[in-house]
């Protein structure tokens, strides 16, 4: 009976012994995890292969996980999806549930096609937008990966009303099938800046001046004025500024990297800042052949008139010569100079 007490035992240290280091080699390191979410500028990790890996696959993990998909591509080919200012929200809910009590519980990734093809693949994503959420139990092996619908975020599931989906949403959808509670979503904002009152009130002080000014001296009956405030009107007519206003077209957008890009390379869309180029070319054109013909001959001085008529006409082809080459960005196209 003893020796059977005894053999008992030492099987179950024996056991112990071999399962433990399976356990521990099976469970993800969450410091590292940590540590990478803390070094990303927004909470949300880069999901590479490796990561993919060692974080999401597997038969468990003691967290939910989060993925992001994007692709640069999209992004350029069809500015209307507003890829960015959804991944801009994406990270702001990300940061909520790092800073929230929940927040070794829900881990948030991005998965772009240009760093990695595997998430793609296994979670069958063929369009976007697509946010999913991976809950703990669930097994990710590196062949495909069935999701319910419950578990995407597309525009089928949620809806397209308030899209981009504002971070509010991300929150709600990641956190309400498992309890997960998230701070409260912090927006940069210029009214919390402590410096705002001051420029504000200087902005009003300097306003005030200007009205006064003006009035006093008579400025809105100078022809100048209205001259300026035509060029301002050319300017914005031809740069498609109300078009993008309705339109809601972005100034700007960041690619993966968060660098700022303000030209797209296809020719299915442009950024507003591309149209204000192109109104800024036009406007240098006009102004400089109106000064050419109608300004120039007025002046007297002979070397003066031609050193300006130059620098003129140099303008001028400078700004046709750029226009053409955005041109050949958008379109591929390439001029051949037969002589």
């Amino acid at each position: 009976m003893f020796l059977t007490e005894m053999t008992r035992t030492l099987l179950a240290i024996i056991l112990c012994v071999i399962t433990t280091p399976k356990l521990i080699s099976a469970s993800p390191d969450l410091s590292e995890l940590h540590a990478m979410r803390d070094q990303a500028r927004d909470a949300v990790v880069i999901l590479t292969d490796d990561v993919l890996k060692q974080y999401v696959m597997g038969r468990n993990r003691p967290y939910t996980v989060a993925i992001y998909f994007s692709a640069e591509q999209v992004s350029e080919g069809n500015p209307s999806l507003r890829l960015g200012e959804l991944r801009k929200e994406y990270g702001l809910a990300a940061k909520a549930f790092a800073k929230g009590p929940d927040s070794d519980k829900i881990f948030f990734f991005e998965a772009a096609l240009e760093t990695s093809q595997m998430p793609f693949a296994m979670l069958q994503v063929n369009a976007l937008p697509c946010v999913v959420r991976i809950l703990p139990d669930l097994h990710v092996s590196s062949s495909t990966v069935e999701l319910s619908r419950a578990d995407k975020m597309v525009p089928d599931t949620v809806g397209t009303h308030n899209y981009p989906w504002p971070a509010e949403v991300f929150v709600k959808f990641m956190g309400d099938r498992q309890g997960l509670k998230a701070a409260e979503v912090d927006r940069p904002s210029i009214y919390k800046s402590p410096l705002f009152p001051v420029v504000l009130l200087s902005g009003l002080v300097s306003l005030a001046y200007l009205v006064y000014k003006v009035y006093t001296m008579s400025l809105l009956q100078h022809p100048a004025l209205w001259a300026v405030l035509s060029l301002a009107v050319f300017w914005f007519s031809v740069s498609g500024g109300m078009y993008n206003i309705i339109r809601g077209v972005p100034f700007f957008i960041r690619d993966r990297k968060g660098n700022l890009q303000f030209f797209l390379t296809g020719r299915q869309g442009q950024l507003g800042a591309e149209g204000f180029t192109l109104g800024t070319l036009y406007l240098l054109v006009s102004c400089s052949v109106a000064f050419i013909t109608f300004l120039a001959p007025r002046i007297s001085n002979r070397i003066l008139r031609d050193t300006l008529s130059l620098i003129g006409t140099a303008v001028a082809a400078g700004s046709i010569y750029q226009t053409f080459m955005l041109w050949t960005m958008k379109t591929g196209y390439h001029h051949v100079l037969h002589v």
